[in-house]
């Protein structure tokens, strides 16, 4: 089969900041969740920053989704992130917004007996692995090594720890392991037209566990979208988190978003987006961009940053 090559384009997760880790002694507000309430606008009132919001994720660690939180709830509020006044204090931390070409940090600023002490610095993933593997990526074909034959009891719709039927194009073995993926229509260049290629989303993760009289069996080990019969298959392959220090670049790059994940027409935080730049550019998994929508008038509408690149 041919290999598929992968396009330069980088894919990137709307408006999500990297989480940072903060000591937990110092004070804490709780707060019982009311109708209307979002983690970013209790970031904005309570932190005077709303891009602090994965802050407050993070101490809320039963939190699974951040989209949704529910009145009655409790969640904890980590006040000791507010700014300080520039009095002097010892740990005061300044959170930058950046332009183009600026870096955006969020370390606390050393003293100079701190610079003199420099340690290694402390590197941590860039973003949640689940949250890259199901980002995917643009091919200018489709990839396939097999499918999704049948689905266990005639489901519909499957998921973790559910039974699958495959079909492979060459012998699976019991330990195989496969992506479950999932394309789009060609997409095409907003501006130009041009016929770019397909996003790839990866639903899952199946392992084969049995096969017998020719019938390729295997259970579903991981799953971010249901996966359903059809679905193509691509061997697995290791996809690890880039490591980060936590300063990022905003380098001077003009772009344009060219595709959204699962097609989504309106964007939110920790959605997934696709943009006509890659590592060929320059870009690097880290920089951080500004998004301006185009119309009558230009208006920046949000922060985007690229957790995936490809040449």
């Amino acid at each position: 089969m041919r290999k598929t090559k992968m396009m330069r384009y980088a894919h990137m997760v709307f408006l999500l900041l990297p989480l940072i880790t903060f000591a937990q002694s110092q004070e804490i507000k709780k707060y019982k969740i009311i109708k209307g309430d979002t983690l970013w606008d209790i970031s904005e009132r309570d932190l005077n920053d709303p891009f602090m919001w994965p802050a407050i994720w993070k101490l809320n660690k039963w939190i699974t989704n951040p989209h949704w939180i529910y009145p009655g709830q409790i969640i904890k509020i980590p006040l000791y992130l507010l700014q300080k006044e520039k009095n002097g204090e010892e740990g005061a931390a300044e959170f930058a917004t950046a332009s183009a070409g600026e870096t955006f940090s969020y370390q606390g600023q050393p003293s100079p007996e701190e610079e003199v002490k420099k340690e290694t610095p402390t590197k941590y993933p860039l973003v949640n692995r689940n949250i890259l593997m199901a980002g995917g990526y643009i091919a200018d074909s489709i990839p396939g090594v097999g499918e999704v034959d049948d689905l266990s009891s005639h489901q519909i719709i499957t998921g973790r720890e559910d039974i699958v039927y495959l079909t492979t194009d060459h012998p699976a073995k019991v330990g195989d392991k496969f992506y479950v993926i999932r394309a789009s229509g060609r997409i095409k260049h907003p501006i130009t037209s041009k016929k770019i290629g397909y996003v790839i989303t990866i639903e899952g993760v199946v392992e084969v566990v049995k096969i017998t009289n020719g019938d390729t069996t295997a259970k579903i080990t991981k799953s971010f979208s249901e996966i359903q019969e059809g679905d193509r298959l691509v061997s697995y392959y290791d996809i690890e988190s880039p490591m980060t220090e936590g300063h990022f670049r905003t380098p001077y790059i003009n772009g344009m978003i060219i595709a959204t994940s699962n097609n989504i027409a309106l964007q939110s935080m920790l959605d997934i987006v696709y943009i006509d730049k890659g590592c060929d550019d320059g870009i690097e998994a880290g920089d951080m961009f500004r998004t301006i929508e185009v119309d009558t008038h230009a208006v920046p509408n949000g922060v985007i940053q690229v957790i995936s690149c490809r040449h």
